[in-house]
């Protein structure tokens, strides 16, 4: 096929953190990266740099805030 196997499993996983993220109501950042390149991912993973994960980290702690702050 003309599909990469990164765009099916990018698709796959975000449907399974956004299945899980509903079904438990929690909040979930999505980390992960699809890149062509090792080199692509070093730059889009390096603290201080691109830092993808640090985001999605960044903003699930926010969510946790924003609904705790909701919920009170």
């Amino acid at each position: 096929g003309e599909t990469y196997h990164f765009e099916i499993v990018a698709g796959e996983s975000s449907r399974a953190l956004m299945d899980l993220a509903l079904g438990h109501g929690l909040p979930l950042g999505n980390g992960i990266l699809t890149v062509e390149t090792e080199a692509q991912a070093w730059e889009r993973a390096r603290r201080g740099e691109g830092d993808k994960g640090g985001g999605a980290a960044h903003a699930a702690l926010e969510l946790l805030r924003l609904k705790r702050r909701v919920m009170a």
